[in-house]
């Protein structure tokens, strides 16, 4: 099974284009031996153009040719607005066909950071990440690559190529450490003294005004899948999350699982399953906060460029503080449109029912959002989305009245896709969110900051 995997030609599933196909007619045959031509040959390739030259060189270095590939490159080098991604590509080419497997993914990554549009640099990029086994950052390029397939036929040649590569390796586990300073940790009013409809001002008290806070937050996730028959995938994971700070009171230590049998629709997959989580105290290390329920999904592509996510799960929840327990409901759903390999929109939309013993505790959220992936020149990934929150509580509280509030919040993903540290790219992430209600005590905003490594470039 591994050497069929690795052997499979990404180019069968992607519309080769008609300058490697006329290149077979401009090299003539000779042992694969020979690195140098014939002088009939040079002269043939010095009166070429430069288009004609290129046709050549990849015809060569894709069949058992790159020792001739690569003289020719450094005798007569490329020239144009393209040379340097050209030369790129040419080069990794060569160290793909010497089986120098990383070699080659820095010069593809190279070429795509200048020019994240080349097609089949990202194809030699996936299918060379296949053969190194570095399974997450092929997916990544193999399923965008499904977006820019030229038929619907040839993109479920490529998802199928997902599913192959993906089930050879059912035990995932990865980790992550991240620098997580904020300027509101504890989501408290930024003002000293707040004043009501009456213009009477009074102190917030301690526990409603702003904690600034600097730490760090590491976790680790493990996966396990597993194909069952033709029709159905079994698919589990847990996580855990440890947030540490200057100020120990806002420490963290949670934990979440979940457990999915996945039905195999032609274009996606229908699931059912359960989730959990877990909050732990600092001080008794026991869980203060335990939830637990159901989980329903639909995955599925309309066609290659737009699919559809809908999520629906129910919660039975169990707090330390006996006043807190509830349930709460979540559904969400959200449509993306790939436009091409390294450009998609995604619209969301979500509701949430939030249920307690303390009625002004219970709430019920609505929101709408929307989302984009880019990537630019330079190595530069963005990820861009914003977010509109309206919530909607039971019960007044108290003299207060009650409650409703408007979150807006914004979130910028950079990723320097092209900088690999040990099988990993660093991002940096900066996220905002401005909450207004109509009780002034839930008025705050909060700034965040953190960087992270991934495996997604």
């Amino acid at each position: 099974m591994r050497c069929r995997l690795t052997t499979i030609s990404l180019r069968a599933c992607i519309a080769a284009p008609a300058a490697i196909l006329l290149a077979a007619m401009l090299c003539s045959q000779q042992p694969a031996a020979a690195s140098q031509p014939s002088e009939t040959q040079l002269a043939s390739y010095e009166a070429g153009s430069e288009t004609e030259r290129v046709k050549l060189l990849l015809h060569l270095a894709k069949n058992g040719k790159h020792d001739q590939a690569e003289w020719l490159l450094q005798k007569y080098p490329l020239q144009g607005p393209h040379a340097a991604n050209r030369k790129f590509y040419i080069d990794g080419l060569v160290l793909k066909a010497r089986r120098d497997y990383t070699g080659a993914v820095g010069k593809f990554r190279s070429a795509l950071a200048d020019d994240p549009k080349l097609t089949m640099v990202r194809a030699e990029l996936a299918q060379t990440l296949v053969i190194l086994q570095q399974d997450d950052s092929a997916l990544h390029h193999l399923r965008q690559l499904a977006t820019d397939a030229p038929s619907d036929e040839e993109a479920r040649g490529i998802k199928s190529f997902i599913d192959q590569v993906d089930a050879r390796s059912p035990f995932k586990f990865n980790a992550w450490i991240a620098a997580a300073p904020t300027s509101n940790i504890n989501n408290g009013i930024s003002k000293k003294k707040v004043y009501d409809a009456n213009e009477e001002g009074f102190d917030p008290g301690e526990s409603r005004k702003q904690s600034k806070a600097v730490g760090m937050a590491a976790g680790v996730n493990a996966a396990f899948s597993r194909r069952l028959g033709n029709d159905f995938t079994l698919v589990a994971g847990i996580n855990h999350e440890t947030r540490l700070y200057d100020n120990a009171d806002y420490n963290s230590f949670s934990f979440s699982e979940s457990v999915e049998l996945r039905y195999l629709l032609e274009r996606g997959h229908i699931g059912i399953g359960a989730v959990s989580s877990q909050s732990i105290d600092k001080e008794t290390v026991r869980p203060n906060f335990v939830s637990y329920g159901p989980r329903v999904s639909l995955h599925y592509g309309i066609d290659q460029k737009n699919t559809v996510t809908l999520t629906g799960v129910y919660e039975w929840r169990d707090s330390i503080n006996d006043l807190a327990d509830g349930n709460a409901l979540f559904l969400d759903a959200s449509l993306t449109h790939g436009f091409t390999s390294g450009f998609s929109v995604t619209a969301l939309a979500g509701y949430d029912k939030v249920t307690s013993q303390l009625g002004f505790s219970s709430f019920q959220t609505w929101t709408g959002g929307l989302s984009v992936y880019k990537e630019l020149p330079m190595g530069i990934t963005a990820s861009v989305a914003a977010q509109l929150r309206y919530s909607e509580f039971d019960a007044p509280q108290g003299i207060l009245g009650l409650r409703e509030d408007w979150r807006t919040s914004g979130n910028l993903t950079l990723t320097k896709r092209d900088l690999n540290i040990l099988g990993f790219a660093p991002s940096l992430n900066y996220s905002y969110s401005l909450n207004q209600s109509s009780i002034f005590l839930y008025d705050y905003d909060n700034h965040a900051i953190d960087l992270r490594f991934t495996k997604d470039f």
